[in-house]
């Protein structure tokens, strides 16, 4: 048992930590697991753990092939803005076709550079109204017209919008009422189809009456104002309307002139924010020199000042020891393997990545001349320059620093969190006092273990998610490294909190077996069955008293068909009122049966009502009811008289009872007084005998003692049946109970109790008979006498208390109390089972019932072997009703 008691004390103090921990180590996992993450990315390979010079790492090859990339973008954007020339086109065409650019124009559909670049540049303008019509020839080929020019040619005259025959005249509509009405209809983009599918349009003519069009739909609505033109043409429209889709050389539709118009924008868009990415590595901004030269013009970029060959072969302060790139392609690298000719050094790392291919890939994409050399290198190895990679490098040495303790760490808080995970998954739910059988003994659960399954599921993980969400969305707004990473910590922290109190719940539901038996799921599901259960009953009720179910069914059935139909034909009649009528009177009459049914159920309740509280013989009138409710009064009624012949019975029982007791009792008195005289006489002789004197003591003891029983007899069935003569007067009750007291002392004291007193100062005043308070005083005395333990106290308390005089009196009983309270008022009742004193049993009952007969009441109190006794009486003077604790004895034996 010690060893028990020990263990689950040990294992008690044990699940502190181990929870401690279970908080702690996620945390740590996550921020030793996320620096490992992130030294991965920045180191880029394991390769790079060898090697403490960051120039010789692929971390370093790749983000200067990145850097090479941006500035050689810059370039070959700086190059193409550059261009002036009045005859530098982009054509539509190759960008229709996906070719490259030659800057010509080749299919005839072709903006001039300068225009595109200052269009470019411009704010864009967009315009929702600039909407572009398709109109339809007599030979079927589409003409191209602008929504707010064929709106003014109508309204000049040039073109007329022309009905068919009647139409206009049989709409009762003027032609320009049908005109304005056309034209909101394109206006709104609702004619995609044809104008001829929505409006009785035969033609449109010019001015001469020459037909020009058959119809017209909206085509599309261009989203960019286009201030500037094709080569040779007034707009985009006039190409397209001037030109056969069979001979054009541009094969797109209007859509795709449009879509590639817009790419042409975006070109330059991208052009100019490439040559504003090359200030970004200036010799100022960047720790990368570069050099680029056209070998065909001799046009140079470069970022430095030293001096060079136009061949970039030889730059005043350059060394081959340092990170450089050198790359040269012309007209004989026509492949990879021609281009390494070009490739005049590469010193980066040994592992050659990216490799030479894709340095030599990279000066071709990026480029659109075909001969060139290009030279980047890092001219002082320190960095003195802020940038890029010069961050890059502190993030490389300090993430290399951390990676192997971070994995460390994340491997032994790993192996930590699954030796805790199962600990407390093994651990949970037992109890501290649990002994070795862990099969049997029933797991510990608390509040949160004992709500459905689906909800506590939902109050763990919607915290969850919401935590989460908030944790994610300030980490997102915080750009601070500190105040991020405290972020995180707390929201992993308190993720890993509502974890545990899910799983920890969890296991504890397994093992006590209580996971699905708490289910909603499991309530569901038991659905169907409860319903089956319910129609059981239902089925059940409706076979007992079928008749009255079935009216009921039925009547309940025809009132709604009747209230239905009415209301059916109430709304579809003509003759409403007669309906509505007839629905009101049906409702009246349904107003009136309950009605009648409440009355009913109303006068069943009262006549039970008065029968419960005694007036036997009330009759519920019969005449007012119907059906069920009829049957029921009269069996209630019936009821009534059985239960006022019984009571009737009982009375004439009792009476019965007590003539009998009486006459008895009265009968045994001659012959008992006899015996008492003669015993008297006897003791007069004198006799010597010891023997005989001993008998006759007891023949005198026995005989007071009977003559005592039969006068208690006669008492207690006086009482019961309420045929005492009270004389009541006012009295002082405490002064009557110091006087009670008083002639008990003597023999109180011979049985070793001591009487503890609390009593008022000032008299408590009861209406009562003296005579019967005395007896009720003394029967209540002389139990104590009788019942009480030895060396123990008696306590004697008088309270005024709301109008009352309230006597409590307690002592602890010899015998164990193993009845209940309310039988010790009985008749011949004694707590002492074994009747070993020579007590009557009516004691108590006498001084209940008198207490009853002058209005007081009589409770009786057990707490074990305690035996307490409690009298109240009204009050006679009111203005002494309340006890203060000024006005009582200090507790002092008397």
């Amino acid at each position: 048992m010690n060893k028990n008691k020990h263990t689950g004390k040990k294992r008690s103090f044990m699940r502190i930590p181990a929870l401690v921990l279970a908080l702690i180590l996620p945390v740590i996992m996550v921020f030793s697991a996320a620096l490992v993450i992130q030294a991965g990315i920045r180191i880029d390979s394991a390769e790079d753990l060898k090697t403490k010079d960051y120039f010789q790492t692929s971390a370093f090859a790749d983000s200067f092939y990145s850097k090479i990339s941006t500035i050689l973008s810059g370039i070959s954007a700086r190059e193409i803005l550059d261009k002036t020339s009045e005859d530098a086109y982009i054509d539509l065409g190759e960008l229709y076709n996906g070719d490259s650019l030659s800057f010509k124009n080749t299919s005839g559909l072709a903006y001039s550079f300068n225009d595109l670049k200052e269009w470019s540049s411009q704010t864009i303008h967009s315009n929702d109204n600039w909407i572009v019509l398709g109109l339809t020839t007599p030979e079927g080929e589409t003409k191209y017209m602008y929504y707010s020019d064929f709106k003014k040619a109508l309204e000049d005259g040039t073109l007329q919008l022309n009905a068919n025959s009647g139409a206009l005249k049989y709409e009762g509509i003027s032609q320009k009422d049908w005109t304005e009405r056309i034209l909101s209809s394109l206006s709104a983009e609702y004619a995609d189809g044809g104008i001829q599918s929505q409006e009785p349009l035969k033609n449109i003519t010019d001015k001469n009456g020459n037909v020009v069009y058959t119809d017209v739909a909206d085509m599309l609505t261009p989203i960019l104002e286009i201030p500037c033109a094709p080569e040779g043409y007034g707009s985009l429209l006039d190409y397209m309307n001037s030109t056969s889709s069979k001979t054009r050389n541009f094969k797109g539709n209007l859509a795709d002139a449009f879509e590639q118009l817009d790419n042409a924008r975006d070109l330059f868009s991208g052009w100019t924010d490439a040559a504003q990415t090359l200030d970004e590595y200036s010799s100022d901004n960047s720790n990368i020199h570069y050099a680029y030269t056209d070998n065909t013009s001799q046009k140079i970029f470069t970022n430095t000042d030293a001096a060079y060959t136009s061949d970039l072969t030889d730059i005043s302060g350059f060394s081959d020891k340092k990170p450089y790139v050198f790359l040269s392609v012309n007209e004989a690298a026509t492949d990879e393997k021609n281009a390494r000719n070009g490739l005049m050094n590469l010193n980066l790392s040994a592992a050659a990545n990216p490799s030479v291919g894709n340095w030599i890939d990279l000066l071709r994409n990026s480029t659109y001349d075909e001969n060139c050399s290009f030279l980047a290198w890092i001219d002082d190895t320190s960095l003195p320059v802020q940038d890029s990679i010069k961050t890059d490098r502190q993030n490389f040495l300090t993430y290399r620093t951390l990676f192997i303790p971070a994995a460390v760490i994340t491997v032994i808080s790993f192996l930590l969190f699954i030796i805790d995970f199962i600990w407390l998954t093994v651990h949970t739910g037992r109890r501290n006092s649990d002994s070795g059988n862990t099969d049997t003994a029933q797991p510990e659960l608390n509040f949160f273990d004992r709500i459905y399954t689906e909800a506590a599921a939902g109050l763990v993980c919607i915290p969850a998610l919401g935590v989460l969400t908030a944790g994610l969305s300030m980490q997102a707004s915080t750009y601070n490294l500190v105040s991020s990473l405290i972020i995180l910590g707390i929201t992993i922290f308190l993720i890993t909190c509502l974890f545990w109190i899910g799983y920890l719940s969890l296991i504890r539901r397994i093992k006590a077996r209580t996971l699905w038996k708490n289910s909603l799921l499991r309530k569901c599901l038991k659905l169907p069955r409860l319903c089956l259960c319910k129609a059981g009953k239902l089925i059940d009720f409706f076979s007992r008293n079928t008749i009255s179910r079935i009216r009921m069914v039925v009547g309940l059935g025809v009132f709604l068909f009747l209230e239905f139909f009415f209301s059916a034909l109430l709304a579809a009649s003509d003759g409403w009122f007669l309906m509505f009528l007839l629905l009101f009177l049906l409702d009246l009459g349904a107003l009136f049966c309950v009605y009648k049914i409440a009355l009913g159920r109303e006068l069943i309740l009262d006549g039970l009502k008065r029968i419960t509280d005694g007036e036997l013989t009330y009759k519920i009138p019969e005449k007012e009811l119907r059906g069920d409710q009829k049957a029921m009064a009269q069996y209630i009624n019936r009821i009534g008289d059985g239960l006022d012949a019984a009571v009737e019975k009982s009375l004439k029982d009792e009476r019965m009872k007590t003539e009998l007791i009486t006459n008895v009792s009265h009968d045994l008195k001659t012959p008992l007084t006899s015996i008492i005289n003669y015993i008297d006489l006897l003791k007069r002789l004198n006799l010597k005998d010891p023997e005989a004197l001993k008998y006759l003591e007891i023949l005198d003891s026995k005989a007071h003692r009977l003559k005592s029983l039969t006068e208690d007899v006669v008492e207690a069935s006086k009482a019961s049946a309420g045929n005492l003569s009270l004389e009541m007067a006012d009295l002082n009750f405490v002064e009557m109970l110091y006087q009670v007291m008083g002639e008990f002392e003597e023999r109180m004291e011979n049985r070793h109790l001591t009487l503890m007193t609390h009593l008022p100062d000032s008299p408590a005043m009861i209406y009562a008979d003296g005579r019967r308070m005395w007896r009720i005083l003394e029967n209540l005395f002389g139990n104590i006498l009788k019942y009480a333990m030895e060396n123990t106290r008696v306590y004697a308390e008088v309270l005024l208390e709301k109008d009352q005089v309230i006597f409590t009196l307690k002592n602890i009983s010899a015998q164990p109390l193993n009845i209940p309270a309310e039988e010790l008022t009985e008749r011949f009742i004694r707590g002492d089972v074994a009747r070993n004193t020579e007590g009557s049993g009516l004691g108590l009952s006498i001084a209940q019932s008198l207490t009853q007969l002058q209005g007081g009441t009589f409770k009786l109190y057990l707490d074990g072997d305690l035996f307490k006794v409690c009298l109240s009486f009204p009050q006679k003077i009111s203005h002494t009703a309340l006890s203060t604790p000024e006005d009582l004895h200090s507790e002092t034996p008397s």
